[in-house]
């Protein structure tokens, strides 16, 4: 009897484990199928996006050539894409990041710095008059521009046409702010490279870094390399992060920043009191090094009155995106003759915002950097003040 009940258990057992076995089996083929599907999803939405997203940047650049900003369409295209090839910015020391070194035919960066067209005669004069320098953001840089024809480009031509000898080197880097141009400007100082003129341009990025950042006085994307520390860089690298799949970007669709309207009067004054104790230090050392110095304080897309509806479009599109720079930008310049005047007891930086002001025809390819017609405007300007501070040239 108790050898029949020892066999009962026996068969019971052995068909639970077969059961146990069969459920976990089923349970396997549950989860491969999933895996498989949400891998055959995730694969198909990356294509997808980057479809879209390849699409996107495309029509946004055929857009720009034909805005109307450029003479040649055409000929605007072709240096637009390589403007968006030459986008990667590694780590630098000090300055948080560099321009990428790039070889195109209409942008080209070599150690970091955006080539300008400089006349033969003066790239082999070893006895040249001026030596100038620029630092600024994306602007100064030539976001809308092929090197001969960015701001600093552009005022070497100006120069060259009134007799000045002028070498111009362009070290403004995409995304500066003016802390970033002031340690670039310090670090050739230090290497016995002294200009005789430095030109300052900015002021738009240290708006959108304190609305974006939600502090002044920061680099813009401070807070994503805040998250990364330098012994962890590399396994961030290749660790996999739920933001980078493509399901996670279809289920939270696009990522809305939330701006900086509340905070308004806070961060303009802190931007400014950046911007302004910058302006204060490059003076003070220019008085020790004998250098001379033009700020420029950037006009913004708001401020141009007969704005075309494609700049109209850009401008919705630049407040949907960072809510609040716009406002945060304008209130910053508003205060800036009475700190100026506080800070430094003169007045020496140029507020650009009425240069674009009466113009009717295009001169914004995007809603922030100037087509063909913008930088020539801007490098009349900056051309006639410094003729101005060496009119004995002549």
């Amino acid at each position: 009897m108790e050898a029949n009940d020892a066999l009962l258990r026996t068969s019971a057992a052995k068909k639970r484990v077969v059961r146990l076995a069969a459920l976990l089996n089923g349970i396997w083929v549950i989860l491969g199928v999933a895996l498989l599907l949400m891998t055959t999803l995730e694969v198909s939405l990356t294509s997808y996006y980057e479809r879209v997203d390849k699409k996107e940047i495309q029509s946004a650049l055929k857009a720009a050539a034909n805005s109307g900003a450029y003479a040649n369409a055409d000929l605007a295209e072709g240096y637009l894409k390589e403007l968006v090839d030459a986008v990667h910015k590694p780590w630098a020391a000090y300055t948080q990041s560099r321009q990428a070194d790039y070889t195109g035919k209409f942008v080209n960066v070599n150690d970091g710095i955006r080539s300008t067209w400089n006349s033969e005669a003066i790239n082999n004069d070893k006895s040249t008059k001026l030596k100038i320098f620029f630092f600024g953001g994306s602007t100064l840089w030539g976001g809308g521009s092929s090197d001969d024809f960015t701001i600093p480009s552009l005022v070497a031509k100006k120069l060259a046409e009134d007799g000045i000898s002028a070498n111009v080197t362009n070290y403004a880097v995409r995304g500066d702010v003016t802390t970033q141009s002031l340690i670039r400007f310090v670090l050739e100082l230090r290497r016995q490279n002294i200009p005789d003129l430095v030109v300052f341009y900015g002021g738009l990025v240290d708006a959108v870094s304190a609305c974006y950042e939600g502090k002044p006085g920061v680099p813009l994307g401070s807070s994503n390399l805040e998250r990364i520390s330098s012994e962890k860089e590399a396994k961030a690298r290749i660790s996999i992060k739920l933001e980078n799949w493509a399901l996670i970007r279809l289920l939270a669709g696009k990522k809305q920043f939330v701006g900086c309207l509340k905070n308004l009067d806070v961060l303009s004054d802190g931007a400014l009191d950046v911007y302004l104790g910058n302006v204060r230090l490059i003076e003070a050392i220019s008085r020790s090094l004998s250098y001379k110095t033009l700020f420029y304080l950037e006009p913004q897309l708001s401020d141009k009155t007969h704005r075309t509806k494609y700049e109209e479009d850009q401008l919705l599109k630049s407040e949907k995106r960072f809510p609040g720079y716009n406002d945060l930008h304008s209130l910053m310049r508003s205060n800036l003759v009475k700190r100026e005047f506080e800070s430094l007891g003169k007045n020496v930086i140029h507020d650009l915002r009425n240069i674009f002001s009466d113009v009717a025809s295009p001169v914004y390819m995007d809603s922030g950097h100037y087509g063909e017609d913008g930088n020539d405007r801007i490098s009349r300007k900056i051309s006639a003040d410094i003729l101005a501070l060496y009119s004995s040239a002549k």
